[in-house]
């Protein structure tokens, strides 16, 4: 999700997500290419460094990397991960998979069978925006836990992009926007949450007119938004790893 995803969704009907008041920009290279894939910008979240395309919660050495969701769960946090993505998928798999391989589908669905006894994953979901309402109730309600932290993808305008498919990409984009438009009013009635709202790369190069130039990603900077205690830690420029350096001084304070 980039810019001109946001800019061109925009002119059908407004966003809710870029009225947010922090707003900021990420860079997405990974450790070894200018274009990164999903597994090693996923892991930049997750992990705090930059890997090797195609590496799901490994370092560019081969070693496994304590994602930030693992730490939450070690640390008494509740855990929840949310995406539209394949049960596989790159995204929600860096917080819980650990493999050079971001297609070993074995050991990712072994680790994320694991994972399912401390997290509460559901891989893939069918709306993003049908699940945060009660998931953000259920995490924040476990009295035996310390907060929570949880991840919610859209994960279709990524895999539109790829295709090419404008309106389904808005499609996805719009009910993502609802999901924060949700996680928005959560925040006002829990003010010591802080939502944000980013993406892991750009795909389909899209310009300001509204067409495709690739079926690939892209190495264009995208968008952060935040709102709630905290927001402002994601103002201004930002390499990816910053994003888990920022959340875990939030989370783990």
């Amino acid at each position: 999700m980039g810019f001109n995803h946001l800019k061109c969704a925009a002119q059908e009907k407004p966003l809710y997500l870029t009225s947010l008041p922090v707003k900021g920009t990420i860079h997405t290279s990974s450790a070894n290419q200018k274009i990164t894939d999903s597994a090693a910008a996923a892991t930049a979240y997750a992990c705090g460094q930059k890997t090797n395309n195609s590496f799901l919660g490994k370092l560019p050495n081969g070693e496994n990397c304590l994602t930030i969701a693992e730490e939450a769960v070690q640390k008494e946090y509740a855990v929840g991960i949310y995406s539209t993505d394949h049960a596989t998928g790159a995204t929600p798999s860096a917080f819980y998979a650990h493999t050079t391989d971001r297609n070993d589908q074995k050991t990712i669905e072994a680790d994320k069978a694991r994972a399912t006894q401390h997290m509460d994953i559901v891989v893939p979901a069918d709306l993003i925006s049908d699940e945060v309402d009660a998931k953000l109730t259920q995490l924040s309600q476990q009295p035996d836990k310390k907060g929570f932290f949880v991840l919610f993808e859209g994960a279709k305008i990524d895999t539109n992009s790829h295709k090419n498919l404008f309106e389904d990409m808005k499609t996805e984009l719009y009910d993502f926007d609802y999901a924060v438009m949700k996680a928005a009013h959560f925040v006002v009635k829990h003010p010591d949450t802080t939502l944000i709202v980013l993406a892991d790369h750009e795909t389909g190069g899209l310009t300001e007119a509204c067409a495709y130039t690739t079926h690939k990603h892209t190495g264009q900077d995208v968008p952060v938004y935040a709102y709630g205690q905290h927001a402002d830690l994601f103002k201004g420029e930002q390499e990816n790893t910053a994003v888990y350096a920022k959340i875990k001084q939030i989370l783990f304070r």
